[in-house]
């Protein structure tokens, strides 16, 4: 293989990939973007989940069409349905007027559901109902909602156990993963931290460049945060060194 790093510009974001385990997968994102079947992603917090779901998008021919990307865990639990589904005028107190769901803003793109296991019981019942085509309401509302939208779902967790005890339903879990990737840690992935580091260290520092005690030291790290807790390390680094 090829030691140098790959490039890849995705909607304005670039991924840097010189693992075997990150070409395979993103060599699996172009074979199945063009499908329209949902996707489900798996893999820990700040391994590029996102990044990966918005390659997918840009690779299908849904590219330039909405891609919609929602934290399930960031909604409070009062709103999810509100925020995703959407709300007439007076359905609650404080809805002075009528709101879409986030699933009519991704309207012929993408929607992805980041922190997927995060959803109520309440809230999965009816994204299965979305996910089999079915119209929906919006909260406070009487006409159906019909939408065309490709759902894009990401997990940090082991969602397979989650439906052996109960806390995910079982159908939404299959019909989510119709398509399964699992993206991996940064520490199983080593040949990626050096190219990782040289490219955030340049876009701090331009003309800046590491020792090789340095490399040996992030090639040794665990990352327990993976790309985002590099990412995180190398701005501090290039903010606090000389000048």
């Amino acid at each position: 293989m090829d030691s140098a790093p790959r490039m890849q510009l995705i909607d304005g974001a670039t991924a840097v990939i010189r693992s075997h385990a990150m070409q395979r997968l993103m060599a699996l994102v172009d074979r199945i973007a063009g499908h329209d079947a949902a996707v489900l992603i798996a893999g820990e917090t700040g391994s590029g989940k996102e990044l990966v779901a918005r390659a997918m998008h840009e690779r299908s021919p849904r590219r330039g069409k909405p891609f919609v990307d929602v934290n399930c865990a960031a909604l409070p639990e009062h709103l999810v349905e509100s925020e995703l589904f959407g709300y007439e005028k007076g359905a609650f107190s404080g809805a002075d007027a009528t709101k879409p769901g986030l699933f009519e803003l991704a309207h012929a793109g993408t929607i992805f559901l980041d922190e997927i296991g995060e959803l109520d019981p309440k809230i999965q019942a009816k994204l299965l109902r979305v996910l089999d085509g079915i119209a929906y309401y919006r909260l406070g509302g009487s006409r159906k909602v019909d939408m065309n939208v490709r759902v894009i779902a990401a997990t940090n967790r082991e969602l397979e156990q989650e439906v052996t005890v109960g806390k995910f339903r079982s159908d939404l879990y299959h019909r989510l993963a119709q398509f399964q990737l699992k993206v991996p840690p940064l520490r199983d992935r080593v040949e990626d931290i050096r190219a990782l580091a040289e490219f955030f260290l340049e876009k701090q520092c331009r003309g800046a460049s590491f020792t090789p005690d340095a490399i040996e030291a992030l090639e040794h790290y665990p990352w327990p945060g993976n790309v985002r807790e590099l990412k995180n390390v190398i701005f501090k680094v290039a903010v606090n060194a000389p000048r």
